[in-house]
């Protein structure tokens, strides 16, 4: 199946979480799905709720109101096809690239989730 790696980079993050909810969103934050593959980006869980991912350029930061983001978002399909094999058509954008991070230098990501995903990530 398709998926296979993705979910076995996720139930391997998912294990090592704490069950305490405020303990669960920090482990997400710092913590990254481990790839077998690509480069230049990281994928973290940033909303299990809604199971949303986000894939974070680490290959340099941005200035606020830099352009290039447009350049970053191109390389995304084909690092989540090398990392995880995910393809295009297994994946959605959830908003289109944002600079948003909280400092005058920003790390460029991209939010997506994965619709095929089942069981989902949820924890309840």
């Amino acid at each position: 199946m398709a998926l296979d790696r993705f979910k076995q980079a996720l139930a391997a993050l998912l294990e090592q979480a704490p069950s305490d909810p405020l303990e669960r969103d920090e482990f997400f934050e710092l913590n990254t799905l481990p790839a077998s593959g690509g480069t230049g980006f990281e994928v973290v869980i940033c909303d299990e709720e809604h199971e949303i991912f986000a894939a974070i350029y680490t290959e340099r930061l941005f200035d606020e109101g830099e352009p290039g983001g447009e350049a970053v978002e191109a390389l995304v399909p084909a690092f989540l096809e090398q990392a995880f094999g995910l393809s295009a058509e297994e994946w959605e954008a959830t908003e289109p690239f944002d600079l948003g991070w909280r400092s005058r230098e920003y790390l460029w990501f991209l939010e997506f989730t994965v619709p095929g995903l089942k069981p989902d990530c949820r924890f309840d």
